[in-house]
Parts: C-alpha cells; structure tokens; sequence
C-alpha cells in the first residue's frame, strides 16, 4: 500500500502554514526633484505681508558727446520690479490606533518619509509651472472655417524649435506658438543645445558661477541627445567621466539634471484641421536658463517641516487617531526672461 504523505494543500492542514511579511517597505520610486535649488533664493521675513518683490535697475544707454565746456543734462534712472504672492500647499494623513498597533510595517514612520518626499514634488512642480509652460495646450477646432490650432503657452521664456532654430516669445496673454504641422517634431540634438546657449548669450545672460548654464532635462529627451551621432566623440573628449557615470554632464555649457519631474504638459485628442489629425500626446520642455533666470522665495525662510500629532482631546478622546501632514508657503516667479528657454518637443501618443 503506497503512503499517504499530509500536503500544505490539504484543508485542514493549510490552515496551520501561515504568511510571513516582511517588517520593511519596499523602496518609493522618486523624481529627482531640481527647480528648486537653482532658483534664486529669497526669503520673504514673516509678518511682512503675503507679496515679495524684486527689484532690478535697468541698464543706461551708451554715453554721448560732449562738447569743451559744456555741462551735461542729467537724466533719470530706471528700474522695474517683478512680484509674486505666497501659495499656501499641504497635505494631511490619518492613521488609526489600531492600524498602528497591528501592522508588520512601521506605517507612521513611513508615512512621515513619504510626505516630506510629497511636499518637495508639490513644490517642485509648482515652480516648473510657474516658470514653464503653466498650462495645457489649448484644444483646436475641429475643421473651422478658419482652423485654430492648439497654442502652446509660456509664463515668459521663449520657446525654442530646434528644427529652424526660431525662439517664440509668449504675447501678454502667454501664448508662445501655435502647434502647427510639424512642430517641435524633431527630437533633440547636441545643435539644439547649442542654438539655446547661442540665444542666452545673445541676451547677455550670465552662467552660474562655475561658468555653465543650467538645464533640466526628462530621461526621454536625453535619450534623444545621446542618439546625437556626435555624442560618443563629444562625451569623450570633453565629458568623459560624466560619460562612464552615465550622465549627460555639461554640453554645450550647459550642466543637464535628468528629472522625470521635467516640464510637461498634456496636448488633447481633437483633429485639429482636414489634413491634420492628432490622437493628442505631450509637449516637454528642456528649461535651459542662466543665473538669476527665476526667483523662489519661502515664508520665513522655512521649507516644508512635517508634522505628527497625536494625543487624547474632544475631538478624539481615546487617542484613536494620529494625524501626519504638512504645510509650506512659497513663491516663484520668472524675474528675467531673457535669461532661460525652453527647447521644446511634442511627443505625440
């Protein structure tokens, strides 16, 4: 007579085999958050009202003749300010007593770590509106007498198309371009780089201080760059070790930080004339920019702080809940917009 062995899949015996957890959570898959540590920094002192201003006084002409003996008529100097008023962003958790107590994972604790991460992707996107595109494309019209198509929008940078090289300046109601055939379809090159510093350096803007311009870049857009047949040979001659690390390092002047955070917003699904049909997709941008190109300012110099409250009182006399969460008040704005552009591509879907 063969033996008849018990198995864990018998129905009395697998409720006896329990599962075993894991005490610790698996790693949070973050951005790479930048905006913020390359803006230039300026604290608004608290009770000193809701609105920072920056001033800047504005470049004199060039001088003129003067004749022997004559005294020169004085003339005025001229300044202009730029303002923007705090934004108040939070964020608030709950967790219960008894999720606390009987949990196999240290849920508040995690909780905290994962809020602070919350605020500094609240704030960095923040300020890549701010100072980016700010909106989404707006939708065409659907075989108009006269087609609209979608805009694509700036807050004061010009918009670059690689392909011809031209620099689209926003009108006063932000409106850069209309996304006609074609545009920015030409993935980005190490010549686009170029014609962006060329751009920055023709409006006079100044590097940061170790001589480079900055740029933030989305992971798909440096793909692009290192596709540049001229890559390999201008990583190892100029870059090498940013190259065996495998980052972009600096082209063209310009000190690239990947972030997935980068700017990018929505193009929507609409035909936007009888020759031209879109299923929508993406725009993205490549913030290149100089020293002083945008401002970011915190209510008393204080950057997100996360808080954990706990404790019996009226409204929660048996200490059922403990509350976790943040609030940040903050500020940017674009202060110079001859000194950044955005290299821009539509990626369609």
């Amino acid at each position: 007579m063969a033996d008849v062995p018990t198995l864990a899949g018998d129905a009395t015996i697998a409720t006896m085999i329990g599962n075993y957890y894991d005490h610790v959570f698996l790693d949070r898959l973050e951005a790479n958050l930048v905006y913020d540590k390359w803006g230039e920094q300026k604290p608004l002192p608290e009770n000193q009202g809701n609105t920072i201003v920056w001033h800047q006084l504005l470049n004199p002409t060039t001088g003129y003749d003067l004749g022997d003996g004559s005294t020169p008529a004085a003339s005025a100097v001229s300044a202009r300010k730029v303002s923007a008023t705090l934004s108040y962003k939070a964020d608030l958790k709950a967790v219960s007593d008894q999720v606390s107590m009987t949990a196999v994972c240290p849920v508040v604790e995690e909780t905290v770590a994962a809020l602070g991460y919350g605020a500094a992707l609240t704030k960095d996107n923040f300020i890549s509106d701010l100072i980016g595109f700010g909106s989404a494309c707006s939708a065409g019209v659907a075989n108009a007498a006269s087609v609209t198509y979608p805009s694509v929008y700036s807050q004061g940078f010009a918009i670059m198309e690689g392909n011809t090289n031209t620099a689209y300046w926003p009108n006063t109601n932000s409106k850069a371009v209309s996304l006609q055939n074609g545009l920015f379809s030409t993935i980005a090159t190490i010549a686009h780089v170029r014609q962006c510093v060329t751009h920055l350096k023709k409006l006079n803007a100044m590097p940061f201080d170790d001589g480079n311009y900055r740029g933030v870049i989305d992971p798909v857009v440096s793909d692009h760059i290192r596709r540049d047949s001229n890559f390999v040979t201008w990583m190892a001659y100029t870059n090498r070790a940013a190259m065996e690390k495998g980052r972009l390092g600096v082209i063209e002047k310009v000190l690239f930080e990947e972030s997935s955070a980068a700017m990018r917003v929505p193009v929507l699904a609409s035909t936007w004339s009888t020759t031209y049909a879109s299923l929508g997709g993406s725009i993205v941008g490549t913030a290149i920019f100089a020293k002083g190109a945008y401002g970011v300012t915190k209510l008393g110099a204080k950057d997100a702080k996360v808080n954990v409250v706990s404790g019996a009182d009226k409204s929660d006399p048996l200490n059922q809940r403990t509350y976790i969460g943040y609030k940040v008040a903050f500020a940017a704005k674009i202060l110079n917009p001859s000194c950044g552009v955005i290299l821009t591509w539509y990626q369609a879907n």
